[in-house]
């Protein structure tokens, strides 16, 4: 962390706050500018993720950023969200590299907190997306 003048830590050279999440983090939602108040609100696979009865406006969020990450800046291919309502977790489905065996990811905020017993859950209902997109 960089030291200001007036001795108050401030964010390192990433910018992310304390949920990990550029301007977020407080546990509140996203913040008031985003997303409906920017160009991510009208992004297609954002609004697909509002439709998926998550009730977590976080989890949404966090879900949206992870997607562009895989598609901008990693060219995954055919990257999928699923909705896991029962888990209040958004999935992300897809291949790194064309032709490949599936993957799934499982964004969460860093704030989250995951017990042995939600991780078993996790990975039990990412069996069951696996074999639904095989």
């Amino acid at each position: 962390m960089e030291e200001r003048g007036d001795s108050e830590p401030t964010p390192g050279c990433s910018g992310l706050g304390p949920g990990g999440v550029r301007g977020f983090g407080d546990g509140g939602g996203a913040p008031s500018w985003a997303p409906e108040d920017a160009w991510m609100g009208t992004h297609p696979k954002y609004l697909e993720m509002m439709e998926l009865d998550i009730g977590d406006a976080t989890q949404v969020y966090v879900a949206f950023l992870v997607y562009l990450d895989l598609m901008e800046s990693k060219s995954w291919h055919e990257v999928n969200c699923v909705g896991l309502p029962e888990l209040q977790l958004i999935c992300l489905v897809g291949t790194e590299i064309e032709g490949e065996g599936l993957q799934t990811v499982v964004p969460t905020p860093i704030t989250a907190s995951l017990s042995h017993n939600r991780i078993r859950e996790i990975l039990k209902a990412s069996r069951k997306l696996q074999e639904y997109f095989s």
